[in-house]
């Protein structure tokens, strides 16, 4: 029975572990935590209504995909990415993406490309959708076309960047709920009709349009 029960026991502490996990990344997306905010571990447990031990989890994993850094061996804040870093990450994001995006548009099934269609104009005709729609949809593109690109370590290396990106818009652009929406289903479209060359070509614009839209609202 002991042996029966162990794995339940660990199924729900790493369930609360991913619910602590998407609490903070949601207070983090949605600026409740700004760029530099000191994490407090205990207060963040109390909130949500569990232990320190799933927090802590959910913690060290935000930690480790760049969203909070660390101050000293017990303090963590919220990571703070300035213009340069930003620049930088979007331009290495536009050599790597529009590379990435070729090698994605044999290997994605349509049906999957579709899909993805379908939530970008469900995002573009919504009359009010919320900040973290957004991000959703742009992280499922984004990431799905990365991971589709056949190399393991050019999609971790774009996760990574898209994630220094998302970070400085989210702390310092105004809110756009619905930016991209036809620059995506451009990208979209090429892949579906499996012109590589197309879709490469609206990655580029689109990367492009994001530095000249952030540049404008600073």
């Amino acid at each position: 029975m002991a042996t029966s029960k162990q794995p339940n026991a660990n199924g729900q502490k790493s369930g609360k572990a991913r619910v602590a996990y998407d609490y903070v990344l949601e207070r983090i997306v949605s600026r409740e935590l700004p760029g530099g905010t000191v994490i407090q571990e205990r207060k963040l447990a109390g909130s949500l209504g569990v232990s320190r031990t799933p927090m802590r989890e959910a913690l060290g994993r935000l930690e480790g995909e760049g969203w909070l850094v660390r101050l000293t061996e017990r303090l963590l804040s919220v990571k703070v990415v300035n213009m340069d870093e930003y620049l930088q990450a979007l331009q290495v994001r536009r050599l790597l993406e529009t590379r990435a995006v070729v090698l994605a548009t044999s290997r994605m099934p349509k049906d999957e490309l579709k899909r993805l269609r379908t939530d970008v104009k469900k995002l573009r005709d919504h009359k009010n959708p919320s900040y973290d729609l957004h991000w959703r949809i742009d992280d499922n593109l984004h990431g799905a076309i990365s991971k589709a690109c056949g190399n393991a370590i050019m999609a971790g290396v774009i996760a990574d960047l898209r994630r220094i990106t998302q970070l400085f818009e989210i702390q310092t652009i105004p809110r756009r709920i619905k930016p991209g929406c036809a620059e995506h289903l451009a990208i979209l479209d090429a892949m579906i009709a499996g012109d590589a060359g197309k879709a490469s070509s609206a990655m580029r614009v689109h990367l492009d349009r994001v530095r000249a839209g952030v540049m404008d609202d600073l």
